[in-house]
């Protein structure tokens, strides 16, 4: 009986700890259903939102300054984290992102990041460097000669702004800022669209 009775208060002592050490819990979110804005970063809803409004913003400023009767080719940058946060797994996804918005678009076509990371070992540059015209003919003679010549850069960079609010509250102001250069013509073209988020 004795031994029944310490078998029973081991199982009391344990049981709360052994549900405080349980798995989360997790769904799948219907398509219907909002994406989560995140408690302490940018989150899904965040990125989505600058995504979409910075790359319709950007595609609709070009097309109307330059017409071609063929698709263009866009090599799109990894994107330049200016921001207080790590982008963490955002960092392929948001490139994901713009490549598939500038794919919908039907008046442009993206060349693999694979292509344009090799292109900069190859040519031994960084993403900066692409801004002096000497060396950015450099790269693009490497695409050139892999079969995928670009036509269109573009340059994403991410910036944040924090005002603070008191304790434990804030507000972030997320800037997405795209930089378009058309080979073609040597024209840039620059767009940024910001979202604001509050924290607690």
């Amino acid at each position: 009986m004795k031994k029944f009775f310490h078998v029973l208060l081991a199982l009391a002592v344990a049981a709360p700890l052994l549900s405080s050490c349980s798995l989360p819990a997790a769904r799948i979110l219907k398509p219907s259903e909002p994406d989560a804005v995140g408690s302490r970063a940018a989150g899904a809803a965040t990125f989505d939102q600058l995504l979409r409004g910075a790359v319709n913003k950007l595609l609709l400023s070009h097309g109307a300054a330059r017409q071609a009767d063929t698709k263009l080719t866009v090599a799109v940058l990894r994107v330049e984290n200016a921001s207080s946060e790590e982008l963490g797994d955002w960092q392929e996804q948001v490139f994901d992102k713009i490549s598939t918005s500038v794919n919908e678009s039907g008046r442009y076509s993206t060349i693999s990041l694979r292509y344009i990371d090799a292109g900069l070992r190859e040519s031994r540059l960084r993403r900066d460097d692409l801004f002096i015209p000497a060396k950015r003919r450099v790269f693009l003679d490497v695409l050139e000669a892999a079969k995928v010549p670009a036509q269109i850069l573009i340059f994403p960079k991410l910036t944040t702004g924090t005002t603070e609010l008191g304790p434990r509250r804030a507000q972030r102001n997320y800037l997405l800022t795209l930089e378009l250069v058309d080979i073609a013509t040597g024209k840039d073209f620059r767009v940024s669209e910001e979202v604001r988020k509050a924290y607690r």
